[in-house]
């Protein structure tokens, strides 16, 4: 019985800390305009800030292109001090695109999309 319990432990962490994350690709020299944004991702539900080793926050277009792939960043002062804080260069080659928002939690291995 021990055995078994172990092994159900142990498999369900290792398919947790080895699922796949989305395979969200930037790519700088496609589009002539960038922007920047910068934030912290904070849980609805439960006011937690989000931001875990893995976890990616990007742009997309309304055809499901990624824009933008944020780079986390952790303050070393004020009042977010080593809170993790995401930078992202979105990019666009028109004016006036659309860009919508995914967070994908690694701990969860969940894609959420982000509201404003």
């Amino acid at each position: 019985m021990k055995k078994n319990i172990l092994f159900t432990i142990i498999f369900s962490t290792m398919s947790i800390l080895l699922a796949d994350p989305p395979n969200w690709e930037d790519c700088p020299g496609c589009f002539e305009f960038t922007a920047t944004i910068s934030g912290g991702i904070i849980l609805d539900e439960s006011g937690e800030q989000m931001g875990d080793d893995g976890d990616l926050f990007a742009a997309f277009d309304d055809d499901g292109n990624v824009r933008g792939v944020a780079i986390q960043l952790f303050p070393p002062f004020g009042p977010y001090q080593n809170t993790p804080v995401y930078e992202m260069q979105m990019r666009s080659n028109a004016e006036g695109d659309l860009l919508h928002f995914k967070y994908y939690d690694a701990s969860e291995d969940a894609i959420l999309d982000v509201v404003e």
